[in-house]
């Protein structure tokens, strides 16, 4: 048996695990990530359309940042909820 064909037999199904794993991943990612620019447009919109005096008082009272604040918590819990489901497809985390 030649050494190469020995090698790439033992590392196939390690590599394969690890590209699948990264292509659900930034299949997952790229998809979340349109809806999220589509929601963040369909809110500027449906913002701009308000009345001048109550989008400052949304904004005073801390409406803008407290949106970033929830976009900012949902892009993170999707980051790690897709870092922990490609450790289980490698087989790094038994769960």
């Amino acid at each position: 048996m030649n050494l190469g064909v020995w090698l790439v037999s033992l590392v196939q199904p390690f590599l394969a695990r690890v590209l699948v794993s990264l292509g659900f991943s930034v299949v997952s990612i790229v998809g979340l990530d349109a809806i999220f620019t589509q929601l963040k447009t369909k809110l500027q919109t449906s913002f701009a359309a308000l009345p001048a005096d109550m989008l400052n008082l949304f904004l005073l009272a801390g409406g803008g940042v407290g949106l970033g604040i929830i976009f900012g918590a949902m892009t993170t819990k999707l980051i790690l909820w897709k870092i922990q489901q490609g450790t289980k497809i490698l087989g790094v985390n038994s769960q």
